[in-house]
């Protein structure tokens, strides 16, 4: 069977429409209740849709807290760019973006881990039709920041800016990792740190 054009397109709409609804009914359950007292069971009651139609679209919880965590993220950093593009320097459009994660991020912990956990174990493998992969749009930025930056010289451009945003977003994922898991930890004085480490490197200055 074949569709038009504009089927098409209205089947692209319908799919997205249902993405975030079940999405948006799952992240109102994980607020006002806990992540992991929430059910696939409990989302599709409360989405009212058959469990079947839950699955067809999320294979897993973690699927589900995922899609609506990229989807935050892109709200997020859609609603920034005014801001960051009145930045005059790298680290201070760098600092702009890792300040608000920092605020998203202590307001989720429990769901950032279970997130974060999903995502790890996601490297490498195929992702359904319209469902997001292993990157990530804030990994996005990180390339477009430091290709700005490598423009107005403040970086070395020895190293492409795919490559140096992918090292920054595991500086990025292990600074999450060890605030996460180490008690008393400021994550921003984490990001600070990473900043510090990614700009300077590491040697010792001499």
């Amino acid at each position: 069977m074949e569709f038009t054009p504009d089927e098409l397109g209205r089947r692209e709409r319908k799919r997205k429409q249902m993405l975030e609804h079940l999405a948006n009914t799952a992240a109102n359950l994980f607020e006002s209740l806990s992540y992991e007292s929430v059910t696939m069971e409990r989302i599709a009651e409360e989405a009212d849709v058959a469990k079947r139609t839950l699955y067809n679209h999320f294979p897993t919880k973690e699927a589900v807290l995922a899609y609506w965590i990229d989807a935050e993220l892109k709200r997020d950093l859609a609603s920034l760019q005014g801001s960051i593009a009145k930045c005059k320097t790298f680290q201070s459009r760098l600092a702009y973006v890792l300040r608000a994660s920092a605020e998203w991020c202590e307001k989720h912990p429990e769901h950032l881990m279970a997130y974060l956990r999903h995502r790890l174990l996601s490297v490498g493998a195929p992702s359904p039709p319209g469902m997001r992969s292993d990157s990530s749009d804030i990994a996005v930025a990180w390339q477009h920041l430091i290709a700005v930056g490598q423009q107005t010289g403040e970086l070395s451009k020895a190293f492409p800016a795919e490559q140096l945003a992918t090292w920054f977003h595991h500086l990025y994922l292990g600074a999450l990792l060890r605030w996460l898991n180490v008690p008393g930890l400021s994550l921003e004085n984490e990001f600070r740190s990473i900043t510090t480490l990614f700009i300077e490197g590491a040697s010792a200055k001499r």
